[in-house]
């Protein structure tokens, strides 16, 4: 058996879902706060046909603004809830976002029976697309990530791999996904990343976290294995897979089925006990619980804590009024699912005084629309740890969805 380290997981949380919702207290409650969705030219680059952020109407191009965001997580954090603000791209606006955030995370990576948190959660983790790395600025880019305290750099890789030790990819025009970042510019910027820290800028030692989304284009164990092969040979730090939702239902064909989802799992045990892997291997929890006892993690990992333990907090339409000269105003919806932003379990309230100017924020949950929610999910109605696929297919549950002549592909 090959000795690799501990397959790293995704980790919101632990607590049983017996545990009444009103028991859980501030610090064991997790927030992903979307301070700004907007995608494209000044931030990503991209308009990936696939983004949680492109697709549904509920968080297309809205933001809670660059300093009142930050202002939300300083108030937030105050109240000891763990809040992970997360913005399109953190080299957006030439990294305005490091700037103010400091070192940030998008999320918690955890491994092994003790949930040791990984080297990604030693320094700030900066996620892109990897386009805004390919700008000229790109020095003067990662030298603000290294100036604000980031160890490491997170990229998306979209491609399908030929020759992993010759580093030749199938063509770009053919990968099923349109709008993403090539992986063969993918390449270019994690030699860029390596070059940068190889010339010993502010003794910098970058880190470099791959993310690689899996679908029925690129399941098989021998792509899997491919993968594995190329990054082992590019020298990164982490490998994570998570899984192809169709948001938008544009690719229903590239989703894997429950059987396929079993089938990955078996093909991950087997590659993490039988090649050797110069990175870290990750499997993202939206891959659900179909099969992942085989890969004998802690029995809560694939149970996603989202609607008891973790939330997204999006900017939503302000409503406001006014109570003993305070002003009250709904600027932010809490959600369940971070990634399709359903279902609503309440609402973010900003207060000001006018006559001070002071301004404070609290969330407000609906503790019974979270029990129904658990219960429901205790009772098999959502039988899988990620209940977001079965939301998608309920016909009955509406999520508006942005119109698709308003998705612009942008080519890079």
């Amino acid at each position: 058996m090959q000795e690799n380290k501990d397959i790293s997981y995704d980790y919101h949380g632990d607590i049983d879902f017996r545990v009444p919702f009103t028991s859980i207290k501030n610090e064991d409650i997790h927030f992903y706060l979307d301070v700004d969705t907007f995608v494209g030219k000044d931030t990503c680059g991209q308009n990936c046909n696939h983004c949680w952020f492109v697709n549904y109407e509920k968080v297309f191009s809205k933001s809670f603004g660059i300093q009142q965001g930050h202002d939300i997580y300083r108030k937030l954090t105050k109240q000891n809830f763990n809040v992970y603000p997360r913005y399109v791209d953190s080299f957006a606006h030439n990294g305005e976002f490091m700037d103010i955030y400091g070192p940030a995370h998008n999320r918690e990576f955890r491994a092994g029976e003790n949930k040791n948190e990984t080297d990604t959660m030693a320094a700030g983790d900066a996620w892109t697309s990897g386009k805004p790395l390919l700008q000229k600025n790109y020095k003067e880019l990662l030298d603000k990530a290294v100036n604000n305290g980031y160890g490491t750099i997170s990229i998306t890789f979209h491609g399908l791999v030929d020759d992993p030790e010759a580093l030749l990819l199938y063509s770009h025009a053919d990968y099923p996904i349109k709008g993403v970042f090539p992986g063969n510019k993918c390449i270019e910027v994690i030699s860029r990343i390596q070059n940068y820290s190889r010339s010993n800028h502010h003794n910098a030692s970058l880190r470099v976290n791959i993310g690689i989304t899996v679908g029925t284009h690129n399941h098989s164990r021998s792509n899997l294995i491919k993968y594995c092969q190329l990054f082992n040979t590019l020298g990164v730090q982490t490998v994570r897979f998570n899984c192809f939702t169709d948001h938008g239902r544009r690719h229903p064909h590239l989703q894997l089925t429950q059987d396929q989802v079993a089938k990955f799992y078996k093909n991950i045990k087997w590659i993490h006990e039988n090649v050797t892997l110069n990175f870290q291997l990750g499997v993202s929890e939206d891959f659900g619980t179909s099969g992942i006892d085989i890969l004998e993690l802690p029995s809560h990992v694939g149970w996603c804590r989202a609607g008891r333990q973790l939330f997204a907090i999006i900017p939503a339409t302000e409503d406001s009024l006014v109570i003993d000269g305070i002003v009250h105003e709904r600027i932010g919806q809490i959600v369940g699912c971070v990634n399709i932003f359903e279902p609503t379990f309440g609402f973010l309230t900003r207060f000001t005084d006018p006559s001070t100017g002071n301004i404070d924020y609290q969330v407000h949950f609906n503790p019974a629309a979270i029990e129904a929610f658990t219960q429901d999910r205790l009772s098999g109605v959502y039988k899988n740890g990620c209940f977001a696929g079965e939301i998608l297919q309920m016909q009955n549950y509406d999520i508006p969805l942005v119109d698709k002549n308003r998705i612009d592909i942008i080519e890079v």
